[in-house]
């Protein structure tokens, strides 16, 4: 079996603002309700995974397991799960936006336009591949967290930098929102409708995924790993939480974070 390097993914300056965000934040997200959006789990076309349910258990026992944090006191466990599920899925966007770029990076594919678009593109498009509840779930959190982000900076008076190499926050939610909708816009209207997204955008929406979807498989079709061909093992390190984030950094070794991702990239594509 052919092995693999571990890849060092260095986050931009913006994604790691995000990312301690997030951490900033987290003692919000502890005491507010984070409302979830109860939409099956779509039936399309799906990319290997663990079984959701492994991975859902993980994070109800890593949930269960946090009740002794003073954050969290006077939660129930069903809230203390919705708490980690939110985390954990905003951090699972923003990872499958950092191996979009090593994919662009180490298969050399050709980008038309900005890099982190097409970066914000390719998680969007895994997880709705993926297409089980807590993906889907955890996709339409992800535009939350971005609506949040751009709220925050508002109350704040932190400017957007519309000469950043990102979209805005508020963009790159509505983004997010508008291939869901594409995706299936009877099922995501609702998501949509809440983001006050207007009728006429929606209807484009569908191009937008449908192009975007198709540009995405052609360029990675050569490069997929078909059934019988060696896997290229991804080796796996975490690093020290430092203090600050050690409570995190135990949380997402316990639920097997970045393993579950490991496994899927190693399965799915055949890496140089």
């Amino acid at each position: 079996m052919p092995s693999f390097q571990c890849i060092r993914i260095e986050p931009s300056a913006a994604t790691s603002r995000i990312l301690a965000s997030f951490v900033a934040a987290l003692g919000l997200l502890m005491s507010a309700v984070v409302p979830a959006l109860s939409q099956p789990a779509a039936p399309a076309e799906t990319v290997p995974m663990p079984p959701q349910s492994t991975f859902q258990t993980r994070i109800e026992a890593a949930a269960e397991a946090l009740q002794s944090n003073p954050r969290l006191k006077g939660l129930d466990q069903q809230q203390r799960v919705a708490r980690v599920d939110f985390m954990v899925g905003n951090t699972l966007v923003l990872l499958l936006h950092e191996i979009g770029h090593v994919l662009i990076s180490q298969f050399q594919l050709p980008v038309l336009g900005r890099e982190e678009d097409a970066a914000d593109t390719y998680a969007a498009l895994t997880m709705l591949r993926v297409g089980t509840s807590f993906t889907v779930q955890s996709l339409a959190d992800a535009a939350k967290g971005w609506f949040f982000d751009a709220r925050r900076d508002q109350e704040i008076g932190d400017k957007p930098l519309y000469y950043d190499e990102h979209n805005v926050s508020a963009q790159r939610a509505y983004q997010i929102v508008c291939l869901m909708v594409g995706s299936d816009p009877e099922k995501f209207k609702s998501l949509a409708d809440q983001a006050k997204m207007p009728e006429e955008r929606q209807n484009t929406c569908k191009r937008d995924y449908r192009k975007a979807r198709e540009a995405w498989s052609a360029v990675l079709a050569p490069h997929l790993r078909q059934p019988g061909q060696p896997e290229t093992k991804i080796s796996v390190v975490y690093g020290d939480g430092k203090g600050n984030y050690d409570r995190l950094a135990n949380l997402f070794r316990s639920i097997h974070f970045l393993e579950t991702v490991a496994e899927h990239a190693q399965d799915t594509y055949l890496w140089p």
